[in-house]
């Protein structure tokens, strides 16, 4: 994407999201701002910023300090100029060679669970920036345990499994964590102000 085609997209981007919150049109406003955040968000720090090659690498040093503790041989390398750093199990039959890259980073769920939470408008920016820094703790966290378990069903199935560990379980797990992570920091937390707000009107009870 061409620079002065983001700024454009950027600016009508700005542009809809004032104007939502400005005559309070809060559902197309949180759609649109979070949606535009997270895509933002993620060319910024990938292509801009090139941080997703050390948020890559901390998810493999994770997993392969978290293997070789319980005794699961593992090795990280630099495979080749262009390719980011990979995750190898050992089998017996050889070595699968596990590639972390834009979606096995968690790269993409860590920028939208923050534009979900920036964008949430009954919270405080104290407060956003607190669930934003313990949901970005959480998704890396959630992300390290999925690909333990894609490493692990290598190393004990084979490599057979690779496409059912990664496709399916991996990604099953991944969603679900994340699902209940989102829960866990907008939903529990919102419904106690929710209420309050609901029994502050006139007429409630």
């Amino acid at each position: 994407m061409s620079i002065p085609l983001l700024v454009v997209l950027v600016l009508v981007w700005i542009a809809v999201v004032v104007f939502c919150r400005q005559y309070r049109i809060w559902i197309l406003y949180y759609l649109v701002g979070t949606v535009g955040l997270a895509y933002l968000s993620v060319y910024i720090i990938s292509k801009v910023l090139v941080f997703e090659p050390i948020l890559a690498h901390s998810v493999a040093i994770a997993v392969h300090d978290s293997l070789n503790f319980i005794n699961i041989p593992t090795e990280i390398f630099q495979n080749a100029p262009g390719v980011l750093l990979v995750l190898v199990v050992t089998q017996k039959v050889g070595w699968t060679v596990l590639q972390i890259g834009v979606e096995s980073s968690g790269l993409l769920e860590i920028c939208v669970l923050v534009s979900l939470v920036v964008f949430y408008p009954l919270w405080t920016w104290r407060k956003k920036v607190m669930m934003g820094l313990i949901g970005i703790a959480f998704t890396w966290f959630a992300n390290v345990a999925r690909m333990l378990l894609i490493a692990l069903m290598l190393h004990f199935f084979g490599k057979e499994a690779l496409v059912i560990a990664h496709t399916f379980i991996g990604k099953a797990f991944f969603f679900l964590v994340t699902i209940g992570i989102y829960w866990f920091l907008v939903t529990a937390n919102s419904l106690p102000d929710i209420k309050r707000k609901i029994l502050a009107r006139p007429g409630s009870e």
